[in-house]
């Protein structure tokens, strides 16, 4: 039975992500700058930030560098986009942590709540 809320455990936690949030049909204009953004073409996915998305084209600045960077700022026709997302990798670490932890004070409750034992 032990072997069975092991399985339980492993799999929630193997089963949350990192946030992100598939969005389609994409909006158009310019995104909050500190927003992440993941495009994905052809099987890959660029990491931006400071993305804007207009008819034709999205474009974006690359995660690692400055938000003001306007020369990094790269670009795609919005034709060959494959998909959006946005998300908080942040928010979804907590999120993960959070259920990490609150599992193991979960389990550690019931177990102690018949004893203790360890048998």
């Amino acid at each position: 039975m032990k072997l069975v809320g092991w399985i339980v455990i492993t799999e929630l936690t193997v089963a949350c992500g990192a946030g992100w949030h598939q969005k389609v049909p994409a909006p158009s204009g310019a995104l909050s700058s500190r927003q992440q953004v993941q495009v994905w073409q052809g099987g890959s996915a660029l990491r931006w930030h400071a993305v804007r998305i207009s008819a034709d084209s999205v474009s974006g600045v690359p995660f690692l560098r400055p938000v003001s960077c306007d020369s990094c700022r790269t670009g795609l026709p919005r034709s060959s986009v494959d998909s959006i997302r946005l998300g908080s990798p942040v928010a979804g670490f907590w999120k993960t942590v959070g259920l990490v932890v609150g599992t193991f004070v979960l389990a550690g409750f019931i177990y102690c709540s018949q004893g203790c034992s360890p048998d």
